[in-house]
Order: structure tokens, then sequence, then C-alpha cells
């Protein structure tokens, strides 16, 4: 009998190779199909790569394949794009496309009634959604991007054309940002297409994610599979519609290895599927609406609320609170006296009331509280970050550093706010101001059982008076007993020393401010600064987008940033500063020896230098040309890892 020879690729961390490995097998296998093999003397999963000629050296048997298992060829064909658009360890990317444990294969199932309900709820379609919906429903596929101000039913739309699409026999993908936003999302959903619906997300268990795999891969009826950036691996079949929603938001782009970004990967799933991709978001990211002007994607706007109940409202009075005035000042430094006096009338009306403070990372914030003076990099104009170790600030981006001023070089205040208050503190503050109401945080810190998620239906009907939260309050919820917003720092990412600051700032406060006013009842926002006057401020507060994206291209541009420049993020690792300082020095130097159309910014500390035992230091690598870094990240060490086209510098 004939020996048959194949690449393998192994989803393990015990495997560090970019390309597969060669084993042998008495029978011949697909491509694409789940096999189990042998490394280092444990039986790992992996799958058929491609066919191998008898290599001049002994090789191992594939230990089993798993019978009625293979990817399907769409899968192959996306994780080989992967690999030469995102190139790294082989076994990073297969392990995306395959659950941890499928070698103990179960005989449960996901069971259910696949019947339909109709949505007998939803309102009347607005002249904005119609157009929507014809424009995209006339083309057999391609890319959309709905730009649609928050409360403009985008979620509607997404429904409707799902219809559509089932309706001829395919399957839906739909992305979200983050797991908390999956609850409303999903009951939408249901509402509409019953137990067709899928939801996958990082908090579901192995056994979970093996039965949806395997519900997904066996399916023969079309399914709507709702989840986060890691949904795309998922064996959906016969796909005719992928969205994203809230595209603009960082959780879309993958932070360790593999690095992708999902739009880039849904991009191309849609093309091998030949389906369509929408783009849904109040606040587009500007790259993503570049690139849509450039390849002439369509861009289909909506700023119609639709009105959810006859007579509502869906206006919104804004505050905007100068944190500097004597007047606003309270025992709490970043709650004044008019967030106070808002949230009073908020709870006597019986609303709700959400407090947002932008607590991301560890970064400090470095302003006068008597003037609004930022400490700015000389160099990039982007935020200087304070060290407590050494007093000083330092740009994250290209190394600069001075010493950490007493007094206020503009007004020769002392009064410079190096850091602010986290939510505990506040939420600690507002519960002694109103003891008779339901308060509760919501962060990164919060234990399972009280993250928002799982407590969607205490939030939706009211139970909680007061939410206090970070980032995570700004995802898409709509909330109907919510009227008030306050944003209790508003400049909070704008320090951040980063290129993409102003357009984080813009978007975290435009969504929020999008929470009320959608139609449920009269909304109301307090926006407290020390700058009251900053033009992204203003621009996010009027929604003025267009101004505010002509300005950021053209400031991008005269610094040679995206999305006029690919970039790419080298780290280095080391025992020692010094180490870690030569290392990137050497790296450099070779990286600029063998290319000549790049730019490279640094060496310089990662935004945080010292992580356990260990010191961080980063390379910047820019060029116009994307193959250019491609090629360098095939040049690295192993040990070394780049990340193309990174969401921030950091």
């Amino acid at each position: 009998m004939a020996m048959n020879y194949y690449d393998v690729i192994p989803a393990t961390g015990k495997y560090h190779g970019f390309t597969g490995l060669t084993y042998s097998s008495d029978a011949e296998l697909e491509l694409g199909q789940i096999v189990s093999v042998a490394i280092r003397g444990a039986g790992v999963l992996g799958f058929v790569a491609e066919n191998a000629q008898k290599p001049k050296f002994p090789v191992l048997p594939i230990t089993s394949s798993l019978e009625g298992l293979v990817l399907p060829k769409s899968s192959l064909e996306l994780f080989y794009w992967l690999q030469q658009y995102y190139p790294g360890p082989a076994r990073a990317l297969a392990s995306q496309f395959l659950p941890a444990d499928l070698l103990t294969i179960s005989k449960q199932s996901i069971s259910g009634s696949t019947a339909q309900i109709e949505d007998s709820k939803s309102p009347a379609l607005s002249l904005e959604q119609k157009e929507a919906l014809r424009f995209i429903n006339k083309q057999e596929s391609g890319t959309f991007l709905i730009h649609g101000e928050t409360g403009s039913g985008k979620t509607r739309v997404y429904i409707e054309l799902a219809k559509e699409v089932v309706a001829t026999g395919k399957s839906v993908l739909v992305l979200t940002p983050e797991i908390a936003l999956t609850p409303q999302l999903v009951d939408r959903f249901r509402a509409v297409f019953g137990n067709q619906v899928r939801v996958t997300h990082s908090h579901l268990t192995p056994v979970q994610r093996k039965l949806l795999w395997l519900d997904l891969m066996k399916a023969d009826e079309p399914k709507i599979l709702i989840g986060p950036r890691s949904a795309l691996f998922m064996p959906l079949n016969k796909i005719g519609l992928v969205v994203i929603d809230e595209f603009h938001d960082q959780a879309y782009k993958q932070e360790n290895a593999p690095y992708y970004q999902a739009i880039r990967v849904a991009s191309k799933l849609a093309e091998i599927h030949r389906a369509k991709l929408v783009l849904g978001s109040a606040t587009p990211s500007i790259n993503e609406y570049f690139f849509a002007s450039q390849k002439r994607i369509p861009v289909l706007r909506m700023v119609t609320k639709p009105a959810l109940k006859q007579g509502a409202q869906a206006d919104i009075t804004i505050h905007v609170v100068d944190l500097s005035s004597a007047q606003e000042r309270t025992k709490h430094p970043l709650i004044s006296t008019t967030l106070i006096r808002e949230i009073q009338a908020c709870l006597a009306r019986g609303e709700q009331a959400m407090v947002f403070l932008n607590k991301r990372g560890s970064a400090r914030a470095v302003v006068c509280q008597a003037c609004g003076w930022q400490a700015l990099c000389p160099r990039c104009d982007l935020a200087l970050v304070y060290h407590g170790d050494t007093h000083t600030l330092r740009c994250h981006t290209c190394g600069f550093s001075e010493s950490t001023p007493s007094a206020c070089p503009s007004c020769e205040s002392a009064e410079i706010l190096f850091k602010s208050p986290g939510t505990k503190a506040v939420t600690d503050f507002l519960r002694s101001l109103f003891p008779e109401a339901q308060i509760a945080r919501f962060d990164k810190d919060n234990k399972k059982a009280d993250r928002i998620e799982e407590r969607h239906a205490d939030i939706k009907d009211g139970s909680i008076d007061i939410l206090v939260g970070t980032q995570i309050l700004t995802k898409g919820h709509d909330l109907p007993n919510l009227s008030l917003v306050g944003i209790l720092l508003a400049e909070t990412s704008l320090i951040f020393p980063d290129y993409t600051a102003e357009e984080r700032s813009y978007q975290i406060i435009h969504q929020l401010l999008g929470r009320v006013g959608r139609g449920h009842r009269p909304g109301y926002g307090v926006v407290q600064t020390f700058d009251p006057k900053n033009v992204t401020i203003q621009a996010a507060i009027k929604g003025s987008w267009q101004d505010f994206y002509k300005a950021q291209l053209s400031a991008r541009k005269s610094f040679g940033f995206p999305p006029f420049f690919h970039v790419m993020k080298i780290h280095l690792v080391r025992k020692s500063r010094a180490s870690a300082k030569s290392a990137a020095e050497k790296l450099s130097e070779d990286i600029k020896s063998g290319h000549s159309d790049i730019v490279i910014i640094g060496p310089s500390p990662s935004f945080i230098e010292k992580r356990g035992d260990k010191w961080h230091w980063q390379l910047i690598v820019k060029s116009k040309n994307r193959a250019a870094l491609v090629a360098i990240v095939k040049t690295l060490p192993k040990s070394v890892p780049a990340d193309i086209d990174p969401s921030h510098l950091l």
C-alpha cells in the first residue's frame, strides 16, 4: 500500500514554526481534514494543509483522523490568506479555527425549536432605513458603510437584511465588539429568527464552544451567528451577509498573536463567500472612512431617529461644565455641582443616570486644573506620560523626556492634576450623596455576577438608578429608562500619548451622549472638562463629524500616520533595561540596513516599560508599501512579535 504524506498545521503552543510539519498516513486524506498528531510525545489537534512529497528524513504517522470533520474550503482559503497578510506562527492561526478539546467528541447537541418568530413590535421603517435597505438589497455582494447616528435604527437594518439573506438559504454573521452588547443584540435577532440564532463569545466553556462548533459545521440550514471577532473563524456555511456593528471599536483589533484587524478579515471572508459586508457606526474610524472613499465604497447616511412611541421626544440638552470654575467645585475633584443637581432631578423623575470615567490603562493625566494646560511632546504633539518613579514626563512614541514641572508653564498655578480618581471612589462618593439610590459600578474589575451582560435585565428595566463605569458603557446600549449621561473628565482620552487620541475622544464623547435622546424620553448630558473650548470636545458634542474628519486627515498626513502610512509595532522583552534597549537598537539597525523604503521611530520604552521582572521596548516601523512590513516580519526572530496595523502605538 502506497504511503501518503501531508503537511499538518498543529494547533498547539508547542509548535512555533510558520509552516506545517510533514506526517505520513496509510489513508488518503482531504485537505482540511482534522487530525491528531504527536509533538514531543503528546497528541495535539491539527488539520491537513497540503499534500507533501516523501521527505528524506523519517516522519511520524498521523495518529488519527476525526471522521467526517473537514474544515470548509472557505476556512482553508481564509487561513492561507491570513498567513500572507498577517504573517506569524502557524499554530496561532490554526488555533483560531479549531476548538481546543475537539478530540473528545460528545454526542450532545444544541437543541431547541428553529421556528421563526415574527417581529411584530417593530416600528415602521424610516425613509432612511428603507433607502439603505433598497440600495444594499439590489446588490448581489460588496461592501457598504452605514454611517448612522446613535438611535437611527442600524440594528433594524441589519435584521431586515438578514431576513432577505436567510430567505435565500444563506447564513448571516453579525460581529459585536463586546460580549456586554450581546444580550440586547441576541434578543433583537431571536425575536425574528428564533433558535436559528447562535451566540459565541469568550465566556463559553470549552464544551459549549465545541458543541457550537460541531453544530455549525454540520448545519444544513441557515444560521445567524452573533459574536466578537473570534466568530470570524467559526465553520459557518454559505454566508450571505457579514455585519460589523460599531466597527470603529478597538476591540476588533487582536492585540496578541495572531495579530489581525477583524475588518480586514471580514472583508476577505465576505469576498470568499461572495457575500455582502455591512459596516455600521455612528462614529466611523478615520482610517476606514478614508479607505471607503478611496475604494468608492457606498456610504449610507442615517440621522433620523425613528419614533419608538407616539409623541416620543428625541431631544437632548447638554451642559458643558468648566471644572476650573470655583462655583462647580465639590468635595470630589471630578463631580461638579451641576452634575449633582442633574442627578437629583433625574432621580426625582424616576429615571436612570449614567456616570462615565475613562480609566483606560494606567496613564496619568497631566493637566492644570486652573487653565487647562496639558503636557505635550514638542516633537509629536502627543500627550506626555507622567512616570512617578523618576518624576519625569515621557513621550512613548519618540522617546522624548523632560522633568515634571512643579508649576504650570502657562499660568504658573501649582494645581496640576497627575491622576484621576477611579470608578470605585466615584461610586462611593455618589452613594454618600444618594443613599437611597441603587448604584452599580461596571468596569474590568467586576466579578462575573456583576458584569454588565449578567445584569442587563436590571439595567434595562430601571432597577439600577445610577450606572458608574468606564468605556464599556459607551458601546451601543439602548436603555429606555436612561435620561442623563455625565462625563466626568472629557479630555482624559485626549491626554493619551497616541496619534489616535483625538479620534478616540470624539468617539467616546459622541457615543456616550448618544445613549440618551433616542426617542424614549428627553435626554440630558453633563460634559465636564478643564478645557471647555477644546476643538475635539466641541466637535463631539455638536456631532460635527465631517469637519473633524477633514482636520484629522490633514494632521495625519502632515505627521505621516495612517491612513497615509502603513505601520508596524515590534516588541522586545529582556531581563534588564540595558539589554532591552541594546537589543532594540541593534534590531533597528538591522532593519534599516535591509530596507530603504521604511521609516523607524524609536526605539523607545513601551508604554508600561517594566512588567514583573521584564523590561519592554519597542520599534515603530512605517512605510507606504505594506509589503515591505510583511517582508520584515518574515525576517524577525521567532521570539520577537510584530503587529502590523496596530490600533495604537503605545
